[in-house]
């Protein structure tokens, strides 16, 4: 039997479109999925942050443990599930994160309410960067939602870049083809 995971160690949050995104609506989809895969008690918290987050238009949840086990990591795994859930219930876009806080890990998951997921996982940093590069805001935001630090000398390296360069292409490849859809129906 693995210890459990204490719940200070771990963050899942998700960013959700500040137009429609009430705690009434995602709670319920949270809370089955927490009883579902028998996670540790939990409460979805809206995080009021008047920064730069809120000024893009989102509005961010984060899943608090009630407990010294926490329900983020067991939540680990179904980040995506969840993330296109809240899509669907929302009828917009959203952005599920999770990061083991005492690790290097992270991983984050954007889903709109008819596309599918759109997925990375890797080191903490690349991550935080991907994500604040997806919200269109600063990974120094980020991180002080999370409680963590972003080192201030990373710099990413040749591989970092070069994923990082594919994932653009990749990017702009889908704009181009959802544009193409658009015009053509």
């Amino acid at each position: 039997m693995e210890p459990p995971s204490d719940s200070r160690d771990y963050r899942v949050l998700f960013f959700c479109p500040a137009s429609t995104a009430r705690l009434e609506r995602i709670d319920a989809p949270v809370r089955r999925l927490l009883s579902r895969i028998q996670a540790p008690p939990a409460e979805l918290a809206p995080i009021d942050e008047a920064g730069t987050l809120t000024e893009a238009g989102w509005k961010v949840f984060m899943v608090r443990s009630l407990t010294e086990r926490s329900a983020a990591h067991a939540l680990a795994a179904y980040v995506s599930e969840l993330t296109c859930t809240l899509a669907a219930e929302l009828d917009g876009e959203v952005l599920g994160l999770y990061i083991d806080v005492t690790g290097d890990s992270a991983r984050i998951c954007r889903c709109g309410p008819e596309d599918g997921p759109e997925t990375f996982a890797g080191r903490r940093p690349v991550a935080l960067g991907r994500t604040a590069e997806w919200l269109e805001v600063s990974p120094a935001g980020l991180s002080a939602l999370f409680q963590v630090d972003m080192p201030d000398d990373y710099e990413p390296d040749a591989e970092d870049r070069f994923v990082e360069q594919k994932l653009r292409e990749a990017r702009e490849f889908m704009e181009q083809y959802r544009r193409t859809n658009k015009i053509s129906t």
